[in-house]
């Protein structure tokens, strides 16, 4: 589902597609362009979006002067999220490429449809600016890779629970299809993760 979503005072919200909360100048420059073309303002959001106020009218407008500096539209309702990361190796503190990671299971998974919304993060390091615990599947860097944690619910302050660690970049993929797997087998309508877990128990994701 594309993120165009009308506001209570009749404007309409398009919000592009920023993985990893990265943009370009030309793609800044433009969204600025269309923000003043249309309410004026624009809003940020802690998915690492910046979010175009427009008119109903301009919608398809501002979509396709997006798609001219490459951007797409977000992903919203029931499916994987753009993924969200700190800046990674370009932090002092940073154990692991938690942005370069992120984009790569972002460019596999982010659009995917699901029984409900899934959000990923991303946090290179036990800092965890990201807040990944908070996030239906998040990955909080350490020396000897990344800890995986699921369930975690912002909104409801539900913390997730630790199913793995020390995971190599090159498991990130496989363990994200495995959850996956098993939530969409298992969830009822429009269930979200956490309540799967609480459901059917933690074990039902181990690898």
């Amino acid at each position: 589902m594309e993120g165009i979503v009308k506001q209570t005072n009749g404007a309409v919200a398009v919000i592009p597609a920023t993985p990893g909360g990265l943009i370009n100048g030309e793609q800044l420059t433009k969204i600025a362009q269309l923000v003043n073309e249309g309410a004026g303002l624009a809003k940020f959001t802690t998915a690492e979006h910046i979010v175009i106020l427009t008119t109903e009218d301009k919608v398809n407008n501002v979509k396709q002067e997006l798609a001219k500096v490459g951007l797409g539209i977000a992903p919203v309702g029931p499916t994987v999220r753009n993924v969200k990361s700190c800046p990674g190796g370009l932090c002092q503190f940073a154990l692991q490429e938690a942005l370069n990671d992120a984009l790569a299971i972002d460019k596999e998974f982010s659009g995917q449809e699901m029984p409900n919304a899934v959000k990923i993060a991303f946090s290179g390091c036990p800092r965890n600016c990201m807040e990944s615990r908070c996030n239906d599947i998040g990955f909080v860097g350490t020396q000897k890779g990344y800890q995986l944690y699921i369930g975690g619910k912002g909104g409801k302050q539900v913390l997730g629970e630790l199913l793995a660690q020390d995971i190599t970049s090159e498991e990130l993929a496989n363990y994200i299809k495995h959850i996956i797997s098993v939530y969409k087998k298992e969830a009822k309508p429009k269930e979200r993760l956490a309540s799967v877990i609480s459901r059917v128990g933690l074990d039902a994701f181990k690898k």
